[in-house]
């Protein structure tokens, strides 16, 4: 038997087991039973190896043990890992070794070797597809890490996975695991950068208080400089006096807060002097969270797809890999209605909407209003119904009786410019009740930070996507959806080429422009992530230094 260290591990010990193999010899005939039936042809007992792998298979599920039997019938039953001159074992070994490097624990890939050569080559290939599992689609159940994240992952058969070592090259095909774009590249990039930063010296932190902004002056402005200095955002020119807030330390600090994904205003208020004294150990770990998002969707995303990425408050449409439209939007507020992560397809749209008004909301928001004036409703275009579609005169009920939970009416507000939906709502139908849609509140999307609704998402420039949603079913189709808007009346159009769409959560991502983006977590969600990776042994490497 032989040893050997991965990342402070035992690895697969399977040299000696897998060396017991007859050179050039795979299949030992042994004499058949007595047949049967007199006269019967007796079928050949199995040789010792193949015996062997369908003892070392017999525990694991039908899919695994059918493609691991396939994958050495096809080779004659041949050992694989133990070909005499392959090296795959090492080439395996590196594979789980390369795992620390995307934020996986290399321990999960390492499996105790029988000592029967079969079952040291079952113990391989069960390593190999756990590997090729977590590589291609991540290592955790994202709904079990946050109940919102509904994001399901395309799981690879494990005869997908035992495809790829068909050509018999190990770390190419380990290679061929993780997503193959530049997003995901960029992050393992940044993760090295980062992983090289760990123990470096970025000096004290900047002190908390009030907002500190232009004009001021003291210890905490002199903290804040020289902390931004030691991340890279030193203020130009040099200062005649460095406890002075300048207008250079406002324009370093505007720098810094766009490359956080803050507003970009200069002032240094609490979430800024949190980010400035954040180290390299909260960026590594939102990073290798979004190394392990980026894995959940990979191969999800089709040729044609409309994604919103919550925490950037931005929607883009996607066509053929290129993004064609992109624009701000509004989210679910973090307390509690935010926007959970799901795909669903757009099927249609509806022009001059009726907002029926979910029961959440109706008896959160507008029952207390309807219990201090029964009017309340006429004043913002609305109506209310009972359950069965009646409608009625609320000025002739006594809504002090009911209370959330117990509200028996349903509320929905007519087409109009103060309709809440706006002009359009985008329909993906699903279980949450989620749309994309407009507004009338066009104040909110000067915001930079705009969790501000009811879990909906609200599109800043519907009308462009509406016109690309209909391009080739109507002509001219943004005078077409125009002239419905106009028309007042609600109009549905299903849309002639229904379209993915894709509500996810990135904190770190390359932008279609190829930067590298940060965004502050608003929802948590990374931070529950990241106690489920740290569950399955995740753990920020060795500071170097």
């Amino acid at each position: 038997m032989t040893r050997c260290d991965l990342c402070g591990v035992s690895a697969i010990v399977l040299a000696g087991a897998l060396a017991a193999l007859p050179v050039g010899a795979t299949e030992t005939l042994v004499p058949a039973a007595a047949p049967a039936v007199v006269g019967a042809p007796a079928a050949p007992a199995p040789s010792p190896f193949r015996a062997g792998l369908e003892r070392a298979t017999a525990p694991l599920d039908e899919a695994e043990r059918a493609a691991i039997l396939s994958f050495y019938a096809a080779r004659g039953d041949a050992p694989f890992w133990a070909e005499p001159g392959a090296a795959r074992l090492g080439a395996l070994e590196a594979a789980i070794a390369a795992t620390a490097a995307h934020g996986l624990p290399p321990a999960r890939y390492v499996l105790a070797a029988p000592a029967d050569p079969a079952g040291a080559e079952v113990a391989a290939m069960r390593s190999w597809l756990a590997l090729g599992r977590d590589l291609s689609s991540g290592a955790l159940n994202p709904s079990k890490a946050d109940p919102e994240i509904e994001t399901r992952p395309r799981r690879p058969a494990p005869a997908v996975l035992l495809g790829l070592l068909a050509g018999g090259d190990v770390a190419a095909a380990a290679a061929a695991l993780p997503p193959q774009g530049p997003g995901y590249a960029a992050l393992l990039a940044e993760k090295a950068r980062l992983d090289a930063q760990r123990g470096a010296d970025w000096g004290p932190e900047a002190p908390a208080g009030p907002t500190l902004r232009l004009g001021d002056s003291g210890p905490r402005v002199a903290a804040l400089r020289a902390r931004l200095a030691a991340r890279g955002h030193a203020a130009t020119p040099a200062p005649t006096d460095p406890a002075m807030f300048d207008a250079g330390l406002g324009a370093a600090l505007a720098a810094f807060q766009a490359e956080a994904g803050l507003e970009a205003d200069g002032l240094a208020g609490k979430r800024t002097i949190a980010a400035v004294n954040a180290g390299p150990e909260d960026a590594l770990e939102a990073v290798m969270v979004n190394l392990e998002r980026a894995r959940w969707t990979n191969g999800v995303f089709e040729d044609r797809y409309i994604y919103v990425n919550i925490p950037a408050y931005a929607l883009r449409m996607v066509e053929d890999g290129r993004t064609v439209f992109e624009t701000r939007v509004v989210v679910g507020k973090a307390d509690d209605t935010r926007t959970p992560e799901f795909s669903g397809s757009m099927t249609y749209l509806v022009v001059n909407p009726t907002w029926h008004v979910p029961d959440s909301i109706a008896q959160r928001v507008y029952l207390p209003k309807l219990k201090a004036n029964p009017n309340t409703l006429a004043n913002s275009n609305m109506r209310i119904f009972t359950r069965s579609g009646t409608e009625i005169d609320p000025g002739l009920v006594d809504f002090t009786q009911f209370a959330q939970g117990n509200f028996p009416f349903r509320i929905k507000q007519n087409p109009s410019d103060a309709n809440a939906l706006g002009k359009v709502k985008f329909m993906f139908p699903n279980r949450h009740s989620i749309y994309l849609h407009d507004t009338p509140h066009r104040e909110l999307f000067a915001k930079a930070e705009r969790a501000l609704s009811n879990g909906c998402v609200r599109v800043e420039d519907p009308e462009r996507l509406a016109g690309l949603l209909l391009a080739g079913q109507v002509d001219q189709p943004e005078a077409a959806f125009d002239g419905w808007v106009a028309a007042k009346g609600e109009r549905t159009v299903n849309l002639a080429r229904p379209i993915p769409v894709h509500i996810d959560y990135r904190t770190v991502f390359l932008d279609h422009s190829g930067v590298l983006q940060r965004r502050f977590d608003v929802y948590g969600r990374d931070a529950a992530v990241w106690q489920a990776l740290e569950a399955i042994g995740v753990s920020l490497p060795a500071a170097e230094g």
